[in-house]
């Protein structure tokens, strides 16, 4: 099994811990400077840090699986670099793409809890790389299923929750987004009624829910975290 799950480091957990409550998350596992949060599909962690910190307003890219073992070997079969990796909490399993974004696949928390968070929302993972075909290759091999291609952007889907998006940018970076399959006006009426900071605007690609990042004006994507139509 694969499920996307990114990590957020943030100096404001809290403020984010509302924002994602509203928008119809759950939080299924509380370590004080560790949250996850579960949508309809997908997973997100929250990293406390402080602010003085670099990794502060920052997002990596990460992932579960169940079984490490079998899922490095399976990705250095496809033909990307997997090599187990010991962290404080246990051996994982870090990826090594040719861009230089490297990300650890943890196993699936089995003691999270039991959720009903919105069905309609879901986690996607944002890859910003000058090599769009090569973080292409490497989702499939870990296992994720091609939604969309194309020369600047590719979509991936994880079998047990979350989107990839990929998308070209000069330097390999990652981001946070979300999809909604539902009433975006109707999602937007429930941040706003929340006192949340929201915005529907249209763009060629359809709709889009913009929301103020809790990080500030100053944080990756211009301060907004942004709702979009599954595509």
């Amino acid at each position: 099994m694969l499920r996307v799950r990114p990590v957020h480091y943030t100096s404001r957990p809290e403020e984010f811990r509302q924002l994602l409550t509203t928008l119809g998350m759950a939080v299924t596992a509380d370590y004080g400077t560790w949250i996850e949060l579960d949508a309809g599909h997908g997973r997100l962690a929250l990293h406390a840090m402080p602010a003085a910190s670099t990794a502060d307003a920052t997002t990596a890219l990460g992932f579960e699986a169940r079984d490490l073992e079998t899922f490095r070997r399976r990705t250095e079969e496809a033909g990307s670099h997997a090599a187990p990796f010991s962290a404080d909490h246990g051996v994982r399993v870090k990826v090594m793409p040719p861009d230089g974004l490297e990300f650890i696949v943890d196993p699936v928390n089995e003691s999270a809890d039991e959720h009903n968070a919105d069905p309609a929302l879901t986690v996607a993972a944002v890859w910003l790389t000058p090599d769009v075909a090569g973080a292409a290759k490497v989702l499939a091999d870990i296992g994720a299923r091609e939604r969309s291609s194309g020369p600047d952007a590719a979509d991936f889907t994880a079998k047990n929750g979350g989107v990839i998006h990929v998308r070209r940018a000069q330097a390999p970076d990652a981001d946070l987004a979300f999809e909604y399959d539902g009433d975006l006006a109707a999602l937007h009426r429930k941040l706003t009624d929340a006192g949340l900071a929201a915005a529907v605007s249209n763009t060629p690609a359809g709709p889009v829910l913009e929301v103020a990042d809790p990080d500030g004006p100053d944080a990756a994507g211009g301060g907004k975290l942004r709702v979009t139509r599954p595509r």
